[in-house]
């Protein structure tokens, strides 16, 4: 295919055999191994001039693709030996970098020693093109676009109150009942002035909310939930430890909210850089080890 390839855009079988370092006479006994194979005339040669004919043109643009593939598998699989070194700019959402990617990026780093890492923390969907970054870390459900994502995880989101609160407010048995409570709201959302609920039968209910506070930090509303200011949804990694210790308690366990995913996005690329790939491969091995056992359920 690579000798063939070469007689069509060079214009000659002695030439063909140069570029890919054979003799004339060997390039010329490949092409005509593969004429006799395929049983079908690939070129018309005469004195002056090559050329495919029709079938040897259609073969030709087939080859040219198939050889190209060849070679981005040969490169990726080389990149993959090699010691990843470089920066690494990625973006990923505040809450979620403070509670876990931390560690995660500690240990990527401590196996891997000649990468560095720039991270963009914001709970704003940084545009990752325009910003020129090589990953992205997105919690939610993902618009379409032309990127390329990968599902990591999924957290349940978690309805929570501190023992304070609930002593003085009561503890909610239905989402009707959230009307009468104080919300904690993050703005963050489509619709962050109400909550969609599902029992475990089946039955669906929406609450709609009031609340004195509207943050776009989550973080922000799990110190406020801690003091005792009111009723607080949030994925289960920024309340599971809160949980364990007793300073919050979940409220409406028969009653569950959506669940967020976790993707990587990368921009399309034929060709990953070393340490991107090199971080996608770590963050998949480590949502599978280190989220096992929690509410989470790595994908």
């Amino acid at each position: 295919m690579m000798v063939l390839r070469r007689a069509i855009e060079l214009g000659s079988i002695a030439a063909a055999g140069r570029a890919t370092g054979l003799s004339a006479e060997m390039a010329g006994q490949h092409l005509k191994a593969l004429e006799t194979r395929l049983a079908v005339r690939l070129l018309s040669r005469t004195t002056r001039r090559l050329a495919p004919t029709d079938a040897g043109r259609a073969y030709y643009e087939r080859c040219v693709a198939a050889l190209e593939e060849i070679a981005l598998a040969e490169a990726e699989a080389g990149a993959r030996q090699a010691e990843p070194s470089g920066r690494l700019r990625l973006t990923a959402p505040l809450g979620f970098g403070n509670a876990l990617l931390a560690p995660a990026i500690a240990a990527f780093l401590a196996r891997h020693p000649r990468v560095d890492v720039e991270i963009d923390l914001s709970e704003n969907k940084t545009d990752l093109l325009a910003g020129n970054y090589d990953l992205a870390i997105r919690l939610g459900e993902l618009a379409p676009s032309s990127l390329v994502s990968r599902r990591l995880a999924s957290f349940p989101l978690i309805l929570a109150a501190s023992p304070a609160y609930l002593a003085a407010s009561g503890m909610p048995q239905h989402p009707r009942d959230l009307a009468q409570h104080e919300a904690l709201i993050y703005a963050q959302t489509d619709a962050p002035m109400t909550w969609c609920f599902r029992s475990r039968e089946g039955q669906r209910a929406n609450a709609a909310l009031r609340g004195r506070i509207v943050a776009s930090d989550v973080e922000f509303l799990v110190r406020l939930a801690l003091l005792g200011r009111g009723l607080l949804l949030a994925p289960s990694f920024l309340l599971d430890d809160h949980l364990k210790t007793g300073s919050l308690v979940e409220v409406m366990p028969g009653w569950h909210e959506r669940s967020l995913p976790l993707h990587l996005l990368w921009p399309h690329r034929a060709l990953i850089p070393v340490p991107t790939r090199a971080f996608i491969d770590f963050l998949v091995g480590w949502a599978v080890s280190e989220l096992k056992g929690s509410r989470a359920s790595p994908s």
